[in-house]
Protein backbone atom coordinates (compact mmCIF):
# COMPACT_ATOMS: atom_id res chain seq x y z
CA UNK A 1 0.00 0.00 0.00
CA UNK A 2 1.09 3.35 -1.05
CA UNK A 3 1.79 5.81 1.70
CA UNK A 4 0.16 9.18 1.77
CA UNK A 5 0.81 12.31 3.77
CA UNK A 6 -1.75 14.96 4.07
CA UNK A 7 -0.90 18.98 4.06
CA UNK A 8 -3.06 21.81 5.38
CA UNK A 9 -2.72 25.24 5.75
CA UNK A 10 -4.98 28.06 6.78
CA UNK A 11 -4.36 32.11 6.84
CA UNK A 12 -6.08 34.43 9.06
CA UNK A 13 -8.82 35.73 6.14
CA UNK A 14 -9.56 32.07 5.57
CA UNK A 15 -10.12 31.21 8.38
CA UNK A 16 -14.01 32.33 8.29
CA UNK A 17 -14.39 30.31 5.24
CA UNK A 18 -15.37 27.34 6.35
CA UNK A 19 -14.91 25.64 3.62
CA UNK A 20 -11.34 26.40 4.04
CA UNK A 21 -10.64 25.17 7.32
CA UNK A 22 -8.42 22.88 8.77
CA UNK A 23 -11.00 20.39 10.16
CA UNK A 24 -12.97 20.37 6.09
CA UNK A 25 -9.40 19.73 4.26
CA UNK A 26 -8.53 17.35 6.85
CA UNK A 27 -12.14 15.54 5.70
CA UNK A 28 -11.20 16.13 2.24
CA UNK A 29 -7.59 13.97 2.59
CA UNK A 30 -8.88 11.36 4.37
CA UNK A 31 -11.71 10.62 2.26
CA UNK A 32 -9.86 10.90 -0.94
CA UNK A 33 -6.40 8.50 0.62
CA UNK A 34 -9.30 5.45 1.72
CA UNK A 35 -11.00 6.28 -1.85
CA UNK A 36 -7.67 5.34 -3.67
CA UNK A 37 -6.44 2.78 -1.00
CA UNK A 38 -3.67 5.04 0.21
CA UNK A 39 -2.06 4.60 3.74
CA UNK A 40 -2.54 8.50 5.19
CA UNK A 41 0.97 8.48 7.44
CA UNK A 42 0.40 11.87 8.91
CA UNK A 43 -1.38 15.53 8.13
CA UNK A 44 1.12 18.50 8.56
CA UNK A 45 -0.91 21.61 9.73
CA UNK A 46 0.35 25.08 8.95
CA UNK A 47 -2.57 27.13 10.83
CA UNK A 48 -2.83 30.86 10.36
CA UNK A 49 -0.28 30.55 7.43
CA UNK A 50 -0.10 33.06 4.49
CA UNK A 51 0.06 31.30 0.67
CA UNK A 52 2.68 34.05 -0.03
CA UNK A 53 5.63 32.18 2.28
CA UNK A 54 7.34 29.94 0.43
CA UNK A 55 6.28 26.06 1.43
CA UNK A 56 9.80 25.62 2.44
CA UNK A 57 9.50 28.69 4.60
CA UNK A 58 6.50 27.48 7.00
CA UNK A 59 7.18 25.02 9.70
CA UNK A 60 4.78 22.15 8.69
CA UNK A 61 5.93 22.91 5.13
CA UNK A 62 9.47 22.54 6.11
CA UNK A 63 8.47 19.31 7.14
CA UNK A 64 6.52 18.04 4.50
CA UNK A 65 9.52 18.81 2.21
CA UNK A 66 12.16 16.78 4.49
CA UNK A 67 9.81 13.97 4.91
CA UNK A 68 8.79 14.18 0.86
CA UNK A 69 12.98 13.97 -0.22
CA UNK A 70 13.39 10.55 2.10
CA UNK A 71 10.25 8.59 1.50
CA UNK A 72 9.15 9.38 -2.32
CA UNK A 73 5.50 9.53 -0.51
CA UNK A 74 2.00 10.96 -1.96
CA UNK A 75 1.64 14.24 -1.38
CA UNK A 76 -2.12 14.81 -1.05
CA UNK A 77 -4.04 18.24 -0.29
CA UNK A 78 -7.42 19.72 -0.69
CA UNK A 79 -6.82 22.52 -3.05
CA UNK A 80 -3.82 23.48 -4.90
CA UNK A 81 -3.75 27.19 -3.02
CA UNK A 82 -2.97 25.34 0.48
CA UNK A 83 0.70 24.46 -1.20
CA UNK A 84 1.15 27.64 -3.17
CA UNK A 85 0.13 31.03 -4.24
CA UNK A 86 3.14 32.21 -6.04
CA UNK A 87 4.44 31.23 -9.37
CA UNK A 88 7.81 30.61 -8.58
CA UNK A 89 7.56 28.71 -5.91
CA UNK A 90 5.19 26.60 -7.20
CA UNK A 91 6.86 26.09 -10.75
CA UNK A 92 10.22 25.26 -8.91
CA UNK A 93 8.69 22.55 -6.28
CA UNK A 94 6.49 20.88 -8.94
CA UNK A 95 10.21 20.80 -11.10
CA UNK A 96 11.80 19.18 -7.69
CA UNK A 97 9.26 17.01 -7.19
CA UNK A 98 9.11 15.44 -10.42
CA UNK A 99 13.05 14.75 -10.65
CA UNK A 100 12.41 12.99 -7.79
CA UNK A 101 9.50 11.05 -8.44
CA UNK A 102 7.32 12.36 -5.68
CA UNK A 103 3.47 12.28 -7.02
CA UNK A 104 1.54 15.58 -5.91
CA UNK A 105 -2.59 15.55 -5.92
CA UNK A 106 -4.59 18.12 -5.32
CA UNK A 107 -8.35 17.01 -4.34
CA UNK A 108 -10.33 19.82 -5.89
CA UNK A 109 -8.77 20.65 -8.89
CA UNK A 110 -8.01 16.74 -10.15
CA UNK A 111 -4.38 17.25 -10.75
CA UNK A 112 -2.12 14.20 -11.52
CA UNK A 113 1.51 15.83 -11.49
CA UNK A 114 2.88 12.65 -12.75
CA UNK A 115 2.52 13.50 -16.42
CA UNK A 116 3.24 16.82 -18.41
CA UNK A 117 -0.53 17.59 -19.22
CA UNK A 118 -0.76 17.53 -15.18
CA UNK A 119 2.35 19.79 -14.31
CA UNK A 120 1.23 22.25 -16.79
CA UNK A 121 -2.72 22.64 -15.65
CA UNK A 122 -0.86 23.02 -11.85
CA UNK A 123 1.55 25.90 -13.26
CA UNK A 124 -1.15 27.40 -15.15
CA UNK A 125 -3.19 27.12 -11.53
CA UNK A 126 -0.11 29.15 -9.69
CA UNK A 127 -0.09 31.72 -11.74
CA UNK A 128 -4.40 32.48 -11.16
CA UNK A 129 -3.83 31.94 -7.37
CA UNK A 130 -0.74 34.82 -7.10
CA UNK A 131 -2.95 36.64 -9.09
CA UNK A 132 -5.82 36.37 -7.01
CA UNK A 133 -3.74 37.25 -4.38
CA UNK A 134 -2.55 40.63 -5.96
CA UNK A 135 -5.81 41.45 -6.69
CA UNK A 136 -6.95 40.95 -2.84
CA UNK A 137 -4.03 43.05 -2.31
CA UNK A 138 -4.79 46.00 -4.01
CA UNK A 139 -8.99 45.79 -3.05
CA UNK A 140 -7.35 46.05 0.50
CA UNK A 141 -5.17 48.95 -0.93
CA UNK A 142 -7.88 50.42 -1.95
CA UNK A 143 -10.43 50.07 0.81
CA UNK A 144 -7.86 51.38 3.33
CA UNK A 145 -7.35 54.44 0.76
CA UNK A 146 -11.36 55.25 1.10
CA UNK A 147 -11.75 54.78 4.82
CA UNK A 148 -8.12 56.79 5.15
CA UNK A 149 -9.95 59.77 2.97
CA UNK A 150 -13.29 59.66 5.00
CA UNK A 151 -10.81 59.55 8.55
CA UNK A 152 -12.27 56.36 9.43
CA UNK A 153 -10.67 54.23 11.91
CA UNK A 154 -8.53 51.54 10.12
CA UNK A 155 -6.22 50.25 13.14
CA UNK A 156 -6.37 50.40 16.61
CA UNK A 157 -3.61 53.58 16.62
CA UNK A 158 -3.98 56.50 14.86
CA UNK A 159 -0.67 58.16 12.50
CA UNK A 160 1.23 60.47 13.86
CA UNK A 161 -0.17 63.74 13.47
CA UNK A 162 -3.63 62.56 13.97
CA UNK A 163 -6.00 61.47 17.09
CA UNK A 164 -9.43 59.43 17.93
CA UNK A 165 -12.37 61.37 18.53
CA UNK A 166 -15.02 59.99 20.21
CA UNK A 167 -17.08 59.23 17.34
CA UNK A 168 -14.03 57.19 16.41
CA UNK A 169 -13.21 59.63 13.39
CA UNK A 170 -9.48 60.63 12.87
CA UNK A 171 -8.99 64.51 13.83
CA UNK A 172 -6.07 66.11 13.94
CA UNK A 173 -3.19 66.77 16.54
CA UNK A 174 -2.34 70.53 15.66
CA UNK A 175 1.19 69.79 17.63
CA UNK A 176 2.19 66.96 16.03
CA UNK A 177 0.51 68.64 12.81
CA UNK A 178 3.44 71.10 13.12
CA UNK A 179 6.06 68.14 13.24
CA UNK A 180 4.37 66.71 10.40
CA UNK A 181 4.75 69.71 8.22
CA UNK A 182 8.53 69.84 9.18
CA UNK A 183 9.37 66.68 8.31
CA UNK A 184 7.57 67.16 4.51
CA UNK A 185 10.13 70.80 4.08
CA UNK A 186 12.61 68.48 5.08
CA UNK A 187 12.21 65.62 2.93
CA UNK A 188 11.18 67.84 0.27
CA UNK A 189 14.77 69.38 0.48
CA UNK A 190 16.12 66.50 -0.09
CA UNK A 191 17.06 65.23 3.37
CA UNK A 192 17.57 61.58 3.74
CA UNK A 193 14.69 59.44 6.21
CA UNK A 194 17.43 58.74 8.45
CA UNK A 195 18.95 62.02 8.79
CA UNK A 196 15.55 63.34 9.45
CA UNK A 197 14.83 60.63 11.95
CA UNK A 198 17.97 61.71 13.75
CA UNK A 199 16.98 65.66 13.74
CA UNK A 200 13.47 64.48 15.40
CA UNK A 201 15.24 62.66 18.34
CA UNK A 202 18.13 65.55 18.90
CA UNK A 203 14.88 68.20 18.78
CA UNK A 204 13.65 65.71 21.62
CA UNK A 205 10.46 64.96 19.30
CA UNK A 206 8.82 62.17 20.69
CA UNK A 207 7.37 59.97 18.61
CA UNK A 208 3.66 58.50 18.83
CA UNK A 209 4.26 55.03 20.53
CA UNK A 210 7.74 54.41 20.22
CA UNK A 211 10.72 55.88 22.43
CA UNK A 212 12.64 56.86 19.14
CA UNK A 213 12.69 58.02 15.66
CA UNK A 214 13.40 55.37 13.29
CA UNK A 215 13.78 55.97 9.30
CA UNK A 216 10.62 53.45 8.85
CA UNK A 217 8.74 56.31 10.87
CA UNK A 218 9.65 58.43 8.72
CA UNK A 219 8.71 57.01 5.67
CA UNK A 220 4.93 56.18 6.82
CA UNK A 221 4.10 60.15 7.46
CA UNK A 222 5.97 60.98 4.13
CA UNK A 223 4.36 58.39 2.37
CA UNK A 224 1.46 60.10 4.24
CA UNK A 225 2.12 63.10 3.13
CA UNK A 226 2.45 62.37 -1.02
Amino acid sequence: MRIAYGYIRVSSEDQADSGLGLEAQRQRIRAYCELKGLRLAEILEDPGISGGKALSSRPAGTRLLSIARKSKPVIVVAKFDRLFRSVADAAQTIVDFDRMGIELVAIAEGFDMTNPYGRAMAQMASVFAELERAMIRERTRAAMKVKRGRGERISRHAPYGWDFGPDGVLVENKREQKEVAWIQRLHDQGKSLRVIAEMLNDRGVEPKRAKRWRHSSVLRIVSRCA
